[in-house]
């Protein structure tokens, strides 16, 4: 089982509570086998990385990726690291037919054995909707069709034969300007029609427990796959510019990737969070953790 993330010197931290939480939660963590696609990574960092996962009894390459192909294109907040999976066809061994592709801001909670055997029937790739920002749906036959790209099953072969990287970096060098996601943007335009459609619960978005509990009219037709997804989310999401490792953080699950950190060797210490604080932001932190609790009490386990 071939898992890709994209990672540089900073995020490969977060990258690493990823790989632990889905070396924790596989059958045989011996079947998976990680690639990290990095624009610049210290060696401190690579040895630390390898030495990790392999205890955990999984294989993990990183990747160099020589980033002069992105060079002018728009990146906005997301920095290169972003980008890199429109190279991945570049830099991944030949025997990769298949792999999954995670961003450095998801949880998983669930064995991916499952998601890894899903069908692509025919098509490229495999992705959720995206429920919270859809900057390009106005121009699509159907906007329920816009996906996310944190999470995504993609047939290699396909994605190499149908040029789908190229295509996807041609259309950023035409519309990097208007992109508000600029991979994301790039990769709906050209998958449109080519995308098989995940379950919500394969990348649970934080605007589902809002969905569910207002009856969003735009969601109701997805309100059972939503509710589904907040009492089994297989893979969490932290989409947003705070991430669980930001001491504003008040997500349901950022204790959940606080903890997995801790298997890592970049432990994230909650108390020096909050610490970081100023007493009224401490308290307003404080008061809305009933409702993260609430939240976090709506999910099985």
């Amino acid at each position: 089982m071939n898992v890709v993330l994209s990672a540089d010197e900073a995020y490969a931290r977060y990258g690493a509570v990823v790989m632990a939480s889905i070396i924790d939660n596989a059958a045989d963590p011996g079947q998976i086998r990680f690639f990290m696609l990095t624009p610049d990574m210290g060696e401190e960092t690579r040895h630390r990385l390898h030495a990790f996962v392999e205890a955990g009894g999984a294989e993990l390459d990183i990747i160099d990726v020589d980033v002069q192909a992105l060079k002018g294109l728009k990146v906005g907040r997301f920095g290169t690291a972003a980008l890199l999976r429109l190279l991945m066809h570049r830099y991944l061994p030949d025997d990769c037919e298949r792999v999954i592709y995670l961003d450095c801001d998801v949880l998983v909670r669930s064995d991916l054995s499952d998601l890894w055997a899903l069908s692509l029937h025919g098509l490229s790739a495999a992705a959720a909707m995206d429920i919270c920002n859809t900057s390009i749906s106005a121009t699509r036959k159907n906007p329920d069709n816009y996906f996310n790209s944190g999470v995504m099953l993609i047939d290699l072969a396909a994605w190499r034969s149908r040029h789908v990287g190229e295509r996807a970096l041609a259309y950023l060098e035409q519309n990097g300007d208007n992109a508000r996601y600029p991979d994301q943007d790039a990769l709906n335009y050209v998958l449109e029609g080519d995308c098989y459609q995940l379950p919500l619960s394969w990348n649970f978005q934080p605007t589902a427990y809002r969905a569910v509990n207002k009856h969003y009219p735009h969601l109701h037709k997805h309100l059972a796959a939503l509710e589904t997804a907040v009492l089994n989310p297989r893979i969490v999401h932290f989409i947003g510019a705070v991430k669980p490792w930001h001491p504003t953080c008040v997500h349901p699950f950022q204790e959940d990737f606080i903890a997995y950190s801790c298997h890592t060797p970049w432990p994230i210490d909650r108390k020096a969070l909050m610490s970081s604080l100023p007493w009224s932001e401490r308290m307003r932190m404080v008061l809305r953790q009933p409702k993260v609790r609430r939240r976090r009490r709506l999910t099985a386990s």
